[in-house]
């Protein structure tokens, strides 16, 4: 398995090498003027809903140099955008009445926009006005555990209303879960329930009642969330880890249940070129030490000709490699490699 994790890293490398070579220059000692890189860009994907979709209404992405990217969301809310590069982002549509609706991306991938999502990024931005927060996001934007603790948040106070439906709050991420505005599991929940958001100049209220008017939540900013476990994997409608699986670097497809993806990305020190972010899908598993993963002979054995391996570290199903190439020029990479389980 280790043999499979360098030859993918060799394989960077050595594309990397010979794209950076040629940029600049061959083997000219004196390297030419290299051209202006293209930004990468990262394409968002998702579902806008309060139970019937958001059809035809603007989506508009912010990223964390507040660069904007706008799409429109089709007849069954579905919508994609893409927006250079720069996580994380925050996601705003205007449904017909008028009413916004926000949400939160922490890298490419898959974000919902619903009355849930607004809840959660309420909840994580103090219950002040989240218009302000897209206005301010590129100095002030949010963390991915901040949202991700108050997805728990939203979790905990719309568990009897989640699992009514059919939805485990347990582990179901409003943010990434696939669903569709069809009235059934996550879909089914925004049908049951109405969410206005009442705001001042400086804080704003929420008040959550079912389709009758009466007050199903009063909420509960400080509610226990034991037991209630969420990533930033993508799941399934039916609720299992799957899907595409979002990593915090980019996203990929696991073929099949329990099988593992990596996504590789690399950075060279000193040029600005853009290398390509490859994923590897249906691993069997993951390293289980750094040891493993930083196997020293079939690394090198694996790297191409010149290049040698300066650094490794592994933790947390995370793994850094620093490399070097000294001829002809000397360029350093760091290639960093996370395995995600579908």
């Amino acid at each position: 398995m280790l043999t499979t994790y360098f030859h993918r890293a060799g394989l960077v490398l050595a594309s990397t090498g010979l794209a950076l070579l040629a940029a600049c220059g061959g083997g000219d000692a004196t390297p030419a003027a290299a051209a202006p890189a293209t930004p990468a860009t990262a394409q968002i994907t998702g579902v806008a809903a309060t139970g019937a979709a958001i059809a035809g209404a603007p989506v508009t992405v912010t990223n964390a140099s507040g660069v904007r990217a706008t799409g429109t969301t089709g007849a069954d809310g579905s919508f994609t955008v893409t927006v250079v590069d720069a996580a994380p982002f925050v996601l705003a549509v205007t449904d017909a009445a008028g009413k916004a609706w926000y949400s939160y991306a922490q890298a490419a991938g898959r974000a919902n926009v619903t009355p849930l999502t607004t809840l959660a990024m309420l909840q994580a931005n103090g219950g002040k006005p989240l218009a302000d927060l897209v206005a301010q996001w590129a100095s002030a934007p949010l963390s991915a555990d901040a949202v991700l603790a108050a997805a728990r948040t939203t979790n905990a106070n719309l568990q009897a209303l989640m699992l009514a439906n059919g939805v485990d709050p347990a582990s179901v991420n409003v943010f990434a879960q696939e669903f569709a505005a069809n009235h059934t599991g996550l879909d089914a929940v925004l049908d049951a329930m109405r969410v206005s958001i009442n705001c001042t100049a400086s804080s704003c209220s929420q008040s959550i009642t079912s389709p009758a008017g009466s007050v199903l939540v009063a909420w509960n900013g400080n509610i226990a969330t034991t037991g209630i476990t969420l990533s930033w994997s993508a799941t399934t409608a039916g609720g299992s880890t799957g899907g595409s699986v979002t990593v915090g670097l980019g996203s990929c497809k696991a073929p099949v249940a329990g099988t593992w993806s990596m996504v590789v990305t690399t950075a060279v020190s000193g040029f600005g070129v853009a290398i390509p972010e490859i994923c590897v899908d249906g691993l069997p598993a993951a390293p289980t030490s750094q040891a493993e993963f930083c196997s020293g002979t079939e690394a090198q054995q694996q790297l191409p000709l010149g290049a040698g391996i300066v650094s490794c570290s592994y933790a947390n199903n995370v793994g850094t490699i620093v490399a070097r190439i000294t001829s002809p020029l000397a360029i350093d990479y760091t290639l960093t490699y996370t395995f995600v389980k579908r």
